[in-house]
């Protein structure tokens, strides 16, 4: 995979920087970025050369704002859902990537944008930025693959929270409650995370790849049934499907407070 315009990929030994570059949308994630991750995990993974990758976006205002709205499709609930869209792709490419990732959480992180960061294996966040998960103020439901990443990331409780309020949570709340590993000032940033890089690309690559993947078995072993999975489908279809949801969208282009009806 070739840098593009969204996706800027800087190696350094071996440490890999990618760098979520929509600075001008706040470094909102589209299909095309996403689709460049999966592409470039692969890469790496084939390639072998790479023991640490670090993830930001572009500038110092935000790591991402989430997902770009004008990209979303009617459909896109029920794909990601069913994990055929660019999001659980990339997120996939994450989480299998054999070694560690860091998110170099440089801005605010929401949506689409904090669950690429709680895929990470660690995240270094600045002291003045926020966290949000909003699908509830824009009439969507997030995937149960989302939901479960967050679930196995700060529990049942703080995920509720998160998720059901859509309330942005500050660094120092977020540290408390296990959703960021480090909270550091803004100048501390590079030099924190980069020490950190460096660090862990100096261990036995066998050895974390093991224990990366030992902790991915754990985090999937809840299997969902059948019924379970078609109840939650059927839910996800009846809210994509809602005045709700077309509501959420408008009100969000209009920049305005939407109106629900929970129909």
């Amino acid at each position: 995979m070739t840098e593009t315009r969204e996706l800027l990929i800087n190696e350094s030994g071996a440490v890999c920087t990618l760098t979520i570059n929509t600075p001008e949308k706040r470094n909102v994630v589209t299909p095309s970025m996403l689709l460049g991750l999966e592409e470039t995990f692969e890469r790496l993974m084939d390639e072998d050369r790479i023991r640490c990758v670090v993830i930001r976006g572009a500038g110092d205002s935000a790591f991402s704002s989430g997902y770009d709205i004008a990209a979303i499709r009617e459909d896109d609930m029920i794909r990601n859902f069913e994990g055929d869209n660019p999001l659980p792709r990339a997120i996939h490419a994450i989480e299998s990537f054999p070694y560690p990732i860091i998110a170099m959480i440089n801005g605010h992180a929401f949506g689409a944008g904090l669950e690429i960061a709680a895929t990470c294996d660690i995240r270094i966040s600045v002291d003045i930025c926020l966290f949000g998960m909003p699908p509830a103020k824009l009439g969507v439901v997030y995937s149960y693959r989302g939901v479960r990443r967050f679930l196995n990331l700060i529990g049942p409780g703080y995920t509720k929270e998160l998720f059901l309020t859509g309330r942005p949570v500050k660094p120092e709340r977020a540290a408390a409650i296990g959703l960021v590993n480090f909270v550091v000032k803004p100048e501390e940033l590079e030099k924190f995370t980069y020490g950190f890089a460096e660090e862990i690309a100096g261990n036995a690559p066998l050895s974390m790849k093991a224990m990366k993947e030992m902790t991915n078995v754990w985090q999937r072993s809840l299997v969902m049934s059948p019924e379970d999975e078609a109840l939650l489908k059927e839910l996800t279809l009846k809210v994509q499907d809602s005045a709700d949801y077309k509501e959420g969208q408008k009100a969000f282009a209009e920049k305005r407070k939407p109106v629900f009806r929970g129909e």
